[in-house]
């Protein structure tokens, strides 16, 4: 994965399209990589997965992260629901943590620098 945040012309387009308009409200898109602290909650292990990670609202109102397949074609790839009270925290610059789906302690976003 470069060595940056900023997606490029076609990565943008990539994101867009696996993510339309007409359901989802897009806010913002950068590069990432998924990161889980489990089983052991003291140690991050990457998750293998990799894209652009945007930031969306779907057409019920709710707002979600989405990870898109950048080197292929697979679209979205991941998704987590931001749920009422959802505790997120930026524990440095470039690395965002916050709780995880049922059985994974902790879920980290790495975004490129």
């Amino acid at each position: 994965m470069p060595a940056q945040t900023i997606l490029s012309k076609e990565e943008k387009a990539k994101v867009t399209s696996a993510i339309p308009k007409g359901s989802n409200k897009l806010w913002i898109a950068s590069l990432a990589r998924i990161y889980y602290a489990y089983p052991n909650p003291n140690e991050w292990s990457y998750a293998g997965l990799q894209g652009g990670l945007a930031f969306a609202k779907n057409s019920q109102g709710i707002l979600q992260f989405k990870l898109v397949d950048l080197d292929g074609t697979r679209g979205v790839i991941w998704e987590h629901e931001l749920y009422q009270n959802f505790d997120y925290f930026q524990d440095r610059p470039y690395f965002h943590s916050f709780p995880g789906d049922v059985g994974l302690s902790s879920v980290a976003l790495l975004y490129r620098n």
